[in-house]
């Protein structure tokens, strides 16, 4: 992936007119001007899609100030085109970026998106650097968004004013269990139950009491 195109091609604009995740607004490119923006086109039946999601928490990790992600969820199946049903993906897998539900395929055509799932780098003047498909491109990626800051800097093209969005865990309410996995029925009344979210393991009985966590 080049980070200095021999052509520069705009970002087409993001859709404000769509369901949104993560935010309290829509989320505006124009907005994001000094900032190195990566969009990530996926949807929540899509384990490729999955496997990419540590990928964008680590380059969000460690370039909190300087590069944003939003991912844009085209849905595969009629299911996957409920706002409910993505925000509990959204929170099941822990992701903390902004998410438009792109309905209709509009922000998939209008940067030619083929499959899922597909991610564009967008430098922070706004304009497209490239795109890959699939997984596994961590190191590509992270040399992608490295450049470019690189590049940006000496310019003072490059915003590190941290940018905050309101995500939905923030309004999730509490509860004993956090997606469980699996259960397991023991000998003896124990029932082992995998709380995934919460990372444990609970032991419980069936009259509601807990042994262990």
């Amino acid at each position: 992936m080049s980070t200095n195109p021999p052509q520069r091609i705009p970002a087409p604009p993001l859709e404000p007119n769509l369901g949104w995740l993560n935010t309290d607004r829509p989320v505006d490119l124009l907005e994001l001007r000094g900032k190195v923006v990566l969009l990530d086109f996926w949807t929540y039946c899509c384990i490729n899609c999955h496997h990419v999601l540590p990928d964008l928490a680590w380059l969000e990790r460690k370039y909190p100030n300087e590069l944003v992600v939003i991912g844009v969820h085209t849905a595969k199946f009629t299911n996957e085109r409920e706002l409910d049903h993505v925000r509990q993906a959204v929170l099941r897998h822990e992701i903390e970026h902004p998410v438009v539900l792109d309905q209709d395929f509009a922000i998939w055509r209008r940067y030619g998106v083929r499959g899922w799932p597909t991610l564009w780098v967008i430098d922070p003047e706004g304009f497209l650097v490239g795109q890959v498909s699939g997984e596994g491109h961590r190191v590509l990626l992270d040399q992608a968004v490295a450049e470019l800051i690189a590049h940006n800097e000496p310019l003072l093209t490059l915003d590190r004013e941290p940018v905050r969005f309101a995500l939905e865990r923030e309004h999730e309410a509490a509860t004993p269990l956090r997606f469980p996995g699996k259960v397991l029925a023991a000998p003896g009344g124990r029932i082992f139950i995998a709380d995934t979210n919460h990372n444990r393991v609970v032991i419980a009985r069936a009259d509601g009491s807990v042994d262990a966590v």
